[in-house]
């Protein structure tokens, strides 16, 4: 068993098997694709907030639209959806 060592994600490593947060020490293939899978995981998850903030910004248009003029609440509101649309490509 100790030719082995367990990582928090239940896998098992070679000892010689260099571990994620040894400085200096190459990556191995698993590492390298389980950190592009939870990347991947990740940046899908922003884009769908990101459509999220997109869609309700043009919502906010469309009722400004039909209106022809834009409360103070209504800017209000567009500025906030805009700025959280900012916030998540920003994190993207």
């Amino acid at each position: 068993m100790d030719q082995y060592t367990a990582q928090s994600s239940g896998t098992s490593l070679r000892k010689d098997t260099p571990g994620p947060l040894e400085k200096g020490a190459e990556p191995n293939r698993a590492q390298i694709l389980a950190a592009i899978e939870s990347s991947s995981h990740a940046m899908q998850t922003q884009i769908a907030a990101i459509v999220v903030d997109v869609k309700l910004l043009r919502a906010d248009l469309g009722v400004v639209a039909e209106q022809s003029v834009a409360t103070e609440q209504q800017v209000t509101c567009m500025q906030s959806d805009m700025d959280t649309l900012k916030a998540s490509v920003a994190i993207l």
